[in-house]
């Protein structure tokens, strides 16, 4: 019995200097490594290790957000058998049809198979919780939408790309009402190209029937 108490304080101990460790990073660390990042320098051991369990952290308390966002996330940390990740759950490909991406989809109604149309956000004004467009713009900012030549079920696919790859400079800022939290995505980059994370596609299949329920 006592031996179980000491394997969970020592869990709990542990879960406890991660948190702490984690809440001091994300606003203080991650901008000092930023800046020797910027500066031409590298990360050490210990900062990388911090931006990829603030990397964890986004995934795990990312869902109520952009439940696209938390699953692109959460597969970075896994090898990808494929260059491009498809996802046509419909719970996920709803939570990004935010306003934006059907006025993209609704011009492409009428042009031909295989056009193109880029989309773009203001991301620290389109990240904010308040956003109507919070959900896509944290999982896409920025992707293409492409009418796609496939037809399933007798209806017109909608393809919406982008490419996971972070920014190798980006003062990010998720507004989150009473407070906010901020990101210094280069950081995210900087693990990507060491190979803590993969990179990747996201491919999302929006098949028009969607759209009548936008």
């Amino acid at each position: 019995m006592k031996k179980r108490k000491r394997i969970l304080l020592a869990i709990l101990l542990f879960v406890a200097v991660i948190f702490i460790n984690g809440i001091y990073f994300v606003f203080s660390g991650q901008r000092k490594a930023a800046e020797r990042l910027n500066g031409g320098g590298r990360l050490n051991l210990y900062e990388c290790g911090s931006a990829y369990t603030m990397h964890m952290a986004l995934w795990m308390i990312g869902w109520p957000m952009s439940p696209a966002a938390a699953h692109e996330c959460f597969a970075l940390h896994f090898p990808q058998r494929r260059d491009t990740l498809v996802i046509e759950n419909r719970r996920m490909v709803r939570s990004i049809l935010s306003p934006r991406i059907v006025a993209a989809i609704r011009a492409l109604e009428d042009k031909p198979s295989g056009t193109e149309l880029p989309v773009r956000w203001n991301g620290n004004i389109s990240y904010a919780s308040s956003s109507p467009e919070h959900a896509a713009a944290i999982a896409l900012n920025p992707c293409t939408v492409i009418k796609s030549e496939q037809i399933k079920d007798w209806e017109p696919v909608y393809l919406i790309r982008c490419q996971i790859l972070y920014p190798k400079r980006s003062d990010t800022r998720i507004d989150l009402g009473p407070f906010f939290i901020p990101l210094q995505e280069g950081l995210f980059r900087h693990i990507q190209d060491r190979g803590w994370l993969s990179r990747y596609v996201a491919e999302y299949r929006v098949p028009a029937s969607l759209l009548s329920k936008m």
